[in-house]
C-alpha cells in the first residue's frame, strides 16, 4: 500500500482540524454570537479569528476592516450554526464583506501553504509550518495465511518562529499539543476515503440513503458482495456516526444517470437491519466508503527542541506517529519469475481427433 495515501491523509486531517474555517452566516454586531456554516471543527476555549476578504485588498482601504482582524475565544458550540464567544466582538462583521472565521494558536495562525509533505531544507521563520515527513515501513505476520500488519512511521514535525521569546516556545508547546490531541482523537484514521452527501433526511429504523448519481458515485458505491471488505461504509452527521456497515442494494432512481441512488445500508451483509439514529441534511449526512483500515495508530513520543534550517535557528517540535493495518496475501502465489513464452496455438487438427 502506498506511503504517499498515508502521508496526504495526515495532511488533509490538519487542514480540516488545525487550520478550520467557516463562513460567517449572518452579521455579527459587536457580539458574542456568531452564526457560521458549520461549527463541525470547532471546539469549545480554541482561539478564532474574524477576518474578512477586504484584509488584504487595496479597493477596501477605506473600509474599518482593511489591515484589520480580530482574535477571539469561543466559549461554547451551541450547535451546528451557533458559536458563542466568552466576550463580545470589538468591531462589527458583515456577511456582505464575505467574513469568515479561522482557528488559530496563540495569535499565530497556520496556512495550508505551510503544511509541507517532506521536510525542508529551508523553512520560512515568520509563519508557522508543519512539514510531515515519512519513515520507515516495517511488518509482521499476525495470522497465517495471508495476514499481514504493516505499520507505517511518519514524523510530524512544527516549526516555530520568535526563538527568543518565552511567547514564541508557549506558542510552540501549544501546536504540539494540538496536533497530538488531534491525532489522539482520530485513532481509527480515515486514509483514502471516498464520501458523497446525503440528499434526504434519514429516519432510525429505515435503511435506505440517498446520494447523487454520478459516474465517481457507482463506481464507489457498489453491492458489498462486489467487494473484498464486505462491511466498508459509514454514514455520518455532525452529531451520530454508524460504521462497519454492508449495502446490499444500489438502485438509480433515474435510469439515465442524472438524478438519484437509492442505497440499502445494513449492519448484516446479507439480512436488511435498519439504521438506528436519524441523519439530516442540516446536519451536513455523509455516506462514507472506507478504503484502507488502520487498526492502531497514534503519537507515542513528542520531541521538544531547536533546529537548523539553512542560516536560520527555528524552534520545533517532532511528534512520532505510527499506523498500523492488514494487508491480505493469498496463498499459493503465482511465480513472477517464469520465462516468457509465445502463445501456443493448438491446431484443428490435433485437438480434433483426441
Amino acid at each position: 500500500m502506498a506511503v504517499v495515501e498515508v502521508v496526504r491523509g495526515l495532511m488533509d486531517l490538519i487542514n480540516k482540524n488545525i487550520i478550520a474555517k467557516t463562513n460567517v452566516s449572518a452579521n455579527i454586531l459587536t457580539s458574542n454570537i456568531v452564526k457560521v456554516e458549520n461549527s463541525f471543527h470547532f471546539q469549545p476555549d480554541q482561539e478564532i479569528v474574524l477576518i474578512d476578504y477586504g484584509y488584504n485588498n487595496e479597493n477596501y482601504s477605506s473600509t474599518s476592516h482593511y489591515d484589520i482582524y480580530e482574535y477571539a475565544r469561543i466559549k461554547e458550540i451551541v450547535d451546528t450554526r451557533t458559536i458563542l464567544l466568552y466576550a463580545n466582538t470589538v468591531s462589527d462583521w458583515y456577511v456582505s464583506d464575505n467574513t469568515f472565521i479561522q482557528k488559530t494558536i496563540g495569535h499565530a495562525p497556520l496556512y495550508e501553504n505551510r503544511v509541507y509533505y517532506g521536510d525542508r531544507e529551508v523553512i520560512p521563520t515568520e509563519d508557522m509550518a508543519i512539514a510531515i515527513e515519512p519513515v520507515s515501513l516495517s511488518n509482521e505476520w499476525i495470522y497465517i495465511q495471508g495476514g499481514l500488519s504493516e505499520e507505517y512511521r511518519v514524523s510530524i514535525i512544527i516549526y516555530g518562529k520568535d526563538i527568543e521569546t518565552e511567547e514564541g516556545m508557549e506558542i510552540l508547546n501549544k501546536y504540539a499539543d494540538a496536533v497530538y490531541q488531534l491525532f489522539m482523537d482520530d485513532l481509527h484514521i480515515d486514509i483514502n476515503n471516498v464520501d458523497t452527501a446525503v440528499l434526504d433526511n434519514v429516519v432510525a429504523g429505515t435503511s435506505i440513503v440517498k446520494i447523487a448519481d454520478t459516474v465517481e458515485n457507482r463506481e464507489n458505491f457498489k453491492n458489498s458482495t462486489e467487494l473484498i471488505d464486505e462491511k466498508s461504509y459509514q454514514i455520518q452527521d455532525n452529531i451520530l456516526i454508524e460504521r462497519d456497515l454492508a449495502i446490499l442494494n444500489v438502485t438509480p432512481v433515474v435510469p439515465d444517470g442524472s438524478g438519484v441512488m437509492s442505497v440499502t445500508l445494513s449492519q448484516h451483509p446479507s439480512i436488511i437491519t435498519p439504521l438506528r439514529y436519524n441523519y439530516l441534511t442540516t446536519e451536513y449526512a455523509t455516506l462514507i466508503r472506507y478504503k484502507r483500515y488502520f487498526y492502531d495508530t497514534r503519537v507515542d513520543n513528542i520531541e521538544y527542541g531547536v533546529v537548523q534550517k539553512g542560516s536560520a535557528m527555528i524552534r520545533a517540535a517532532r511528534l512520532n506517529w505510527f499506523g498500523k493495518e492488514v494487508e491480505e496475501h493469498t496463498f499459493p502465489q503465482k511465480s513472477k519469475g517464469v520465462d516468457y513464452f509465445p502463445e501456443v496455438n493448438i491446431s484443428s487438427s490435433s485437438s480434433s481427433g483426441l
